[in-house]
């Protein structure tokens, strides 16, 4: 089901995070940050679990050494890329229809909480900058790859269940593929490939976005949120 994106929100711990994000400054992290990350809190900012290719059951895979066979794995067996951890990448939550493909006086309720911001969220910063207008974002991205001629892959995450899930991903489509304990970010991510290997953040300026974007205090999104339907008809 093709998912309607109505808005971006991006959450930061400190104000002068969002200032420099309205000044059209993405500081994108390489994903072997993500990968090595470690903080109190859990599925919040790390996931050793980045850019899985393989993730298979150990009841469904066959592991042998110089013809002894491997028994009694503890776990799911993971295999990742080790070039990606060299692609920079920006995450932002996405306010998208989820399965909605209409709205009633039934359901509406339910939409304002798929699009509302999850309480896990909140674990990521008290600031926060609402995009408004997701087409013109996008394209100032775009914009912005294209002229330093960086290559791009962007687009939601999705979500798998490690405890039942047992198969392989495109190198390019695990990037976009994270355990569904992360479910909660509803994250839209672009990944840059500059070309640099190494572990430096890239910070790419996508020119000031305050005409399409304006800040908030993360606690206040959920309050000031409205859903109407117009007069007689489902949205």
């Amino acid at each position: 089901m093709s998912r309607t994106i109505f808005f971006f929100v991006k959450v930061f711990d400190k104000q002068e995070y969002a200032e420099d994000f309205i000044k059209g400054k993405l500081f994108s992290n390489r994903l072997s940050f993500f990968r090595k990350h470690e903080e109190d809190e859990s599925a919040n900012r790390g996931d050793k679990h980045e850019g899985v290719v393989g993730w298979h059951q150990p009841d469904q895979i066959r592991l042998e050494i110089n013809g002894r066979v491997i028994t009694d794995l503890a776990g799911p067996v993971m295999t990742q890329m080790n070039w990606h951890d060299h692609l920079n990448v920006f995450c932002i939550y996405a306010a998208h229809s989820g399965e909605f493909d209409a709205i009633s006086e039934e359901t509406i309720e339910d939409f304002k909480e798929q699009i509302s911001i999850p309480d896990d969220c909140k674990k990521l910063g008290e600031y926060a900058v609402i995009v408004t207008n997701v087409t013109k974002f996008i394209e100032r991205v775009n914009a912005a790859v294209s002229s330093n001629n960086y290559g791009l892959n962007a687009g939601l995450v999705e979500y798998y269940d490690p405890a039942i899930f047992n198969g392989s991903f495109s190198e390019v489509e695990s990037i976009f593929r994270k355990r569904d304990e992360y479910k909660h970010q509803r994250e839209y991510r672009f990944s840059f490939d500059t070309g640099i290997a190494g572990h430096d953040p890239l910070i790419l300026n996508i020119g000031d976005i305050s005409d399409i974007a304006m800040q908030c205090k993360v606690s206040d999104i959920n309050t000031k949120l409205e859903v109407k339907l117009s007069s007689n008809q489902n949205t």
